[in-house]
Order: C-alpha cells, then sequence, then structure tokens
C-alpha cells in the first residue's frame, strides 16, 4: 500500500519523526499518559501512522526510505558516546560505598534470573536475544537496550516492541513494590538493621558546578561524539574479521571507545555532560520513532504475554536473590531498595527514591551505580545473548 507521505518526501518525514519523538518526550514530561514512558508513547505514535499508512513502513524491504537509512545509520552511533560522557568508573567506585556491592549483587540476580527464564519460557529462536537485551536494560538502561539490540541485529523484530512495551509495565509496577518494601514488616528479618548515618547529607552533593547548554558545548559534544563513531567504525571491520562474526560490532567498539575516553579525560568531559547527555536523547528518541514505524502491534498483542512471563521471572528472582544475600553482605532494606531500583529504572529513579525514604547519603551513590549500569550493561546483555543462541 503506497503511504500517504511518499519515501522520497525526506523533510516531511523527517518532521512527523521529530514531532513523534517531541510528542513522547513532552508527554512523560507533562503526565499526560500517567506513568507511560515517553520512548513507548513516540514508538506507539508511529506504528499507528506506519500502520494507518501515513508514513512508510520501515520494515518493508521493497521500499527504500532514504530518512529512515539516515537515522538508522547516524544516530545511535553518535549518540551512545554523548550519553556515556558521566561513565567515570573510578569516581563510581570511590564514593558509591556499600551501594556498589548491592548493585553488583542485584545485576547478577538479573544476569541469573535471564538463564531461569530462558530454561522456564520458549520465545522461540529468539529467545537468547530477548534474554539478552532484557538484561542489557534491566542493568543499564534505554542506551543498553537499543545498543544490544543493534549488535544482534535484533531491533526490527517483533520481540523488541514488546520487550519495550512489557519493560515500562513491569518496571513501573516494580518500582511501586520498591516504596512499600520497606514497611512490609514480615521482609524485615532478611536485612540488618538500618544505618543512621545512611540519613545524613553527604558534604560533597550539594557542591556541584553547574554548566548549563551552550551552543559551544552543543558544537564540542557533538564533535567529539562523531569523532569516537568514526573510529569506532573505522576499526569495527577489522575485529569482526578477526573474530570471524556476523555481529554488528561497530556500537559495541563505540562504547568500549566512549567508556575509554570518559575515563582518560574526566575533567574535560565534565562540563559537557549535561549536553551531551540531552542531545543523545534526543537522538535515541528519533532512533525509536523509526523502529515504531517497523513495528507491527497486532504482533506485539499476540507475543507480549510471553515476554511479560519472561520479565516477571527475571525481576523476580533478582528480588528474592537479593533478599537471599542481604544479611550475609550486611545491607539494609534501603541499600537494597535504592540499589535495586538503580539496576531496574536507573539513576533517574534511585536517587529520588533514597531522597524521599530519607536516605540523603545514598543519593550520589545512587546515580553512580546506576552510571555503572550504562557502561556494563551492553556488554553483559550481548554475553548472554551469544551464549543462550
Amino acid at each position: 500500500m503506497q503511504s500517504l507521505i511518499s519515501p522520497e518526501s525526506n523533510l516531511t518525514l523527517f518532521f512527523v519523526i521529530a514531532g513523534a519523538a517531541a510528542f513522547g518526550l513532552y508527554s512523560e514530561h507533562k503526565k499526560w499518559f500517567g506513568k507511560l514512558s515517553g520512548i513507548l508513547v513516540t514508538m506507539i505514535s508511529m506504528s499507528l501512522l506506519a500502520m494507518a499508512g501515513v508514513v512508510p513502513v520501515a520494515s518493508n524491504p521493497t521500499i527504500k526510505v532514504d530518512v529512515y537509512d539516515m537515522v538508522f545509520s547516524y544516530f545511535i552511533p553518535i549518540s551512545i558516546p554523548m550519553l556515556l560522557f558521566s561513565s567515570n568508573i573510578l569516581k563510581i567506585v570511590k564514593e558509591s560505598g556499600k551501594l556498589l556491592v548491592a548493585y553488583i549483587l542485584g545485576a547478577i540476580g538479573i544476569v541469573l534470573g535471564c538463564f531461569i527464564a530462558f530454561w522456564l519460557i520458549d520465545l522461540g529462536a529468539d529467545s537468547g536475544n530477548t534474554a539478552g537485551v532484557i538484561a542489557a536494560t534491566l542493568i543499564g538502561g534505554s542506551v543498553n537496550f537499543i545498543a544490544a539490540a543493534e549488535i544482534l541485529n535484533f531491533s526490527t523484530n517483533p520481540l523488541f516492541t514488546a520487550t519495550i512495551a512489557v519493560d515500562n509495565f513491569v518496571s513501573n509496577l516494580y518500582t511501586l513494590f520498591l516504596f512499600l518494601t520497606p514497611s512490609l514488616l514480615f521482609l524485615s528479618r532478611f536485612f540488618v538493621k538500618p544505618k543512621k548515618e545512611n540519613e545524613e547529607e553527604s558534604a560533597t552533593s550539594s557542591d556541584k558546578a553547574q554548566f548549563p547548554m551552550s551552543l559551544e558545548r552543543v558544537a564540542v559534544s557533538v564533535f567529539i561524539a562523531a569523532l569516537i563513531a568514526g573510529l569506532g567504525n573505522l576499526l569495527s571491520p577489522y575485529l569482526q574479521d578477526l573474530m570471524h562474526t556476523k555481529l554488528n560490532l561497530s556500537i559495541l567498539v563505540i562504547t568500549v571507545l566512549a567508556v575509554l575516553a570518559a575515563n582518560l579525560f574526566p575533567k574535560r568531559l565534565k562540563p559537557l555532560e549535561d549536553t551531551a547527555f540531552s542531545l543523545g536523547l534526543w537522538m535515541m528518541y528519533i532512533f525509536l520513532a523509526v523502529i515504531g514505524a517497523a513495528t507491527n502491534m497486532t504482533q506485539i498483542f499476540s507475543i507480549g504475554p510471553a515476554v511479560l512471563g519472561f520479565y516477571l521471572t527475571i525481576m523476580l528472582f533478582h528480588f528474592l536473590f537479593m533478599l537471599a544475600v542481604a544479611k550475609l553482605f550486611k545491607l539494609d532494606v534501603y541499600e537494597v531498595v535504592i540499589s535495586s531500583a538503580a539496576n531496574i529504572m536507573g539513576p533517574s529513579v534511585a536517587a529520588p527514591m533514597a531522597a524521599s525514604m530519607g536516605q540523603k547519603k545514598l543519593v550520589t551513590p545512587g546515580i553512580l551505580v546506576g552510571i555503572l549500569g550504562y557502561i556494563i550493561g551492553t556488554f553483559i546483555g550481548v554475553s548472554i545473548a551469544l551464549y543462550l543462541s
């Protein structure tokens, strides 16, 4: 079927894609759809437009759409370095304290949960890839989810979008459960007593320099990200030949180079962190809008329940594993809950959760361990997918 907007109408198509991205971001900011994530709003919007014949379907191999090709080729390789400018491993290890231990234990629980879900629930030939991208997003975040999917050539699979939909639903429910956990008295025997020192304000938490977005910072951020993406694209074919693999290693190489840059030049990149993150997040939304145009909603509804069971198995084991080892590692309920939030929802939820629970000293560590997830999530997710596949 010929779409209302032709594949050759590049500017009109990009206007629609950018509009879907803006709609998703703004709807999340304004809470128009409650706790529904902006990512899901963006993808559903584009999917509905593609199914209604307004824009070309991105998954149709007989149609060449230059705008879609441009987004697939350039937006993710450039956005990933910008999202990782703050991934200073030394700072994370030095300042995270006990929460780092709890976070690592939570990540182990997610990895083990992926293997259990894989053995219990059959999602077909792509079960291993699904387990991998779920591990990537639970240990890291959206950036890891997309990076792992791109490396595994999985981003146009119906399971990819179904996983995003389920992730949004289950993660929000799990966050509500975490807020409730400290009040569940029958669980208190699994934890050590809450530590009074965690209620004290950290002396360094309010001393952060502010670096607002400026034209210079935008220009330098894009330049550094493009440089890293270019180097990664240059090196990855040699690595693929060396390893005799068909995997798209360019994203993996770009991730490694971005983490190296963040750790070799932390002071240089510090003023660029907020600017780069905002730009990178916008580019990711543009990419996901195009993925939405490749999505068939009817397929998602048919495979959604199985993916939901897969997710619930992983998250249930993650929490039970943390309960089992909490006393052994002398973790209190707040350290477990906040580190689990950093695992499942990332630093944007872990930090305000720590503050709302009166654990002021855990706010900064909550952010730092969440950033650690961005560093390791892709590598762990891809490794799991390769092993299970």
